[in-house]
This record gives structure tokens, C-alpha cells and sequence, in this order.
């Protein structure tokens, strides 16, 4: 099952914009050197006269045609290598006035091989995962906001630290995720009770990452599962966007139905992402003996093979559903 076209309008609408943008930042500089470096600009005019000359012996056809085309390839070569040397001596790159493009595969053109290029591609799929997210109940949230002061930090847990001490450490190690990915990545497992910011987290982890431009898809277990099973019967094309995102956010694993179909899809999803080195961040407020109880030992060991966040305290939401009463 492939995306739905209108996301491929959207991303050739894209495409448009990115070509016209890069466009306009090739003619600034071109106006920037015309204007502080006249030497440069001139080295760049002789340059380009080199293709007038070509084409002028190509239609002219002198017998001694293949001999001034040798020497104009001598003359555009040493001009190349002068114009290079003159942006470096005004301190500038030496492909400061080459084109500018955002994919140098494809060249903006959203084509290679007669194929549709990867940062095409990876338009399409951002855009499928905001129209996913959109109708899923997204919140984004920032790390700024995820307050330690609901954790105390007076008496140590069963872990040792403090329940503040390990949350600050939670934090941290959410935050250098986001900043730190990239493709292929590594998985997050966090797991706790209820309450204690699981979900604020790795929402922070979305924006975060979303900002950088990769697509992100958030969802609730319970939710996508319903979606994916009405979607066998009417078709559509939510797996293939679960599979393919940039990060995968599973929320509230464990809180869907007991269902073999659902622990089959459920494997399958994760199993795929895995295979294909893409990152998921899943939530659960299972135990890992329930864990192995509530999945069979494929999905199980595949979830405790993820780095592990645990997140300890008392139920933060219960504390400031207090504090406003």
C-alpha cells in the first residue's frame, strides 16, 4: 500500500518552494560579489562567456572544431580554478557562486534514476505523519515545562536515588535524545506507573525532533491498533506510515485489548521498524514480568532489549489536580 497522492501534491508544492527559495539565494550572492568584489564578479562573467563560445562553434561546425573545443575546456578549467581562488581571497567559499541546492543527489528536482529521489520521498512521509498526528490527540509539549518539583527528594527509592535525582536523570537523557538524533537511532522503553511524565517526555522528544525536520508519529497503542483494524477491511495507509516514520511514539502499551490479532500487528510493527534501524520511543505502565505475560517472548524480548527509562514517584497528575482544587 503506497501513500495517498495528495501527499505527493503537497510535497511536489514543496519541492516548488525549496527550488525557488535555493533560486534566490543563488542570486543574492551573485548580487553580493557584483557589489564588494568586482574582480570576482568579472572572473565569473568570462566564465560564463565560455559557453557562448561553445555553442558558437557548435553551430558554426570550422574544421578545426575539435581542436578549440579542447582549447575552451583549458580556459574554462583554468578560469574554474581562478574564480575559486578569488572568493577564497575575499573570504569566501570557493563554491560560493555555484548553485544552490538542498538535495545534491537529486538536485531539487525530486528525481533520480527515474525514481523518486529519498528527500522526496521523506516529504511524502512528513506529510502523511502530520495528517496522522492531526487526527490523533497530539499535544506537543516542551521539556521546559516538565517540572522536577513534583518528585520528592527527600528519601531514596528502591533504586537508590531519590525519586527527583532519578527523574532530573530522565530528563537529561530525553533531552540529549532529541538533540542527538539522527538515522539509524536507538529505541527508548519507558516504563512506570501512571502519572509520572512518561507521556510529557516523549511528547517533548516529538517537537523536538519535529523541529529538526524529521516526521514523527505519535499515537496511543489502543487507538492505533482500532485504526489499523477497521483499516484491514476499508484500506488504508497507517501501517505503511507507522512502518516508514523518521521515530515511532507508541503511548500506553499494554492498555489495548487482548487480542491475537493486535499482538500480531503489534509485532509486526515493531519488528519492521527494528529490522529497517528505525527508532521508536514506547510508553508502558507494565512490569517487565507482565510484560512477558501480556506478549508472547518475540515482542517481549525485543521491548527489553531497548534502553530503559524508569520513571519512579507519585502520581504528578493527582498532585496538581490538588494544588488547583
Amino acid at each position: 500500500m503506497g501513500f495517498d497522492s495528495s501527499y505527493f501534491i503537497e510535497a511536489e508544492r514543496e519541492l516548488d518552494t525549496i527550488r525557488m527559495r535555493n533560486r534566490r539565494t543563488a542570486e543574492r550572492r551573485i548580487e553580493e560579489i557584483n557589489e564588494k568584489c568586482p574582480d570576482t564578479a568579472a572572473l565569473r562573467k568570462e566564465l560564463a562567456g565560455t559557453s557562448a563560445k561553445l555553442i558558437g562553434i557548435i553551430t558554426e561546425r570550422p574544421d578545426n572544431a575539435g581542436e578549440r573545443i579542447a582549447e575552451l575546456e583549458r580556459e574554462n578549467l583554468s578560469l574554474q580554478e581562478r574564480l575559486k581562488i578569488s572568493l577564497v581571497k575575499h573570504g569566501y567559499p570557493e563554491d560560493y557562486l555555484a548553485p544552490v541546492y538542498s538535495c545534491r543527489i537529486c538536485r531539487d528536482t525530486g528525481i533520480v534514476d527515474d525514481k523518486r529521489c529519498s528527500c522526496f520521498m521523506d516529504i511524502v512521509k512528513r506529510k502523511a505523519a502530520e495528517h496522522l498526528n492531526s487526527v490523533t490527540p497530539l499535544k506537543l509539549c516542551g521539556f521546559e515545562e516538565f517540572s522536577l518539583a513534583y518528585y520528592d527528594d527527600t528519601r531514596p527509592t528502591e533504586l537508590g536515588p531519590t525519586a527527583r535525582k532519578i527523574m532530573a536523570k530522565n530528563l537529561e537523557d530525553c533531552k540529549r535524545y532529541a538533540e542527538d538524533f539522527h538515522l539509524p537511532y536507538k529505541s527508548l522503553l519507558m516504563r512506570g506507573k501512571t502519572g509520572l511524565g512518561k507521556t510529557h517526555l516523549s511528547l517533548s522528544i516529538a517537537s523536538a525532533v519535529i523541529d529538526r525536520g524529521y516526521s514523527v508519529i505519535y499515537g496511543s497503542v489502543p487507538d492505533l491498533m482500532r485504526r489499523l483494524d477497521r483499516e484491514k477491511f476499508e484500506g488504508g495507509e497507517t501501517l505503511d506510515m507507522l512502518n516508514t516514520a523518521d521515530l515511532l511514539i507508541l503511548d500506553d502499551l499494554g492498555a489495548e485489548i487482548d487480542s491475537k490479532m493486535y499482538v500480531s500487528m503489534l509485532y509486526s510493527m515493531i519488528n519492521t521498524r527494528i529490522n529497517a534501524s528505525l527508532p521508536m520511543v514506547i510508553n508502558t505502565n507494565l512490569s517487565p514480568a507482565e510484560l512477558e505475560k501480556k506478549y508472547d517472548e518475540r515482542i517481549a524480548s525485543r521491548l527489553l532489549t531497548m534502553e530503559e527509562l524508569l520513571f519512579v514517584g507519585s502520581d504528578v497528575r493527582v498532585k496538581k489536580s490538588a494544588e488547583q482544587s
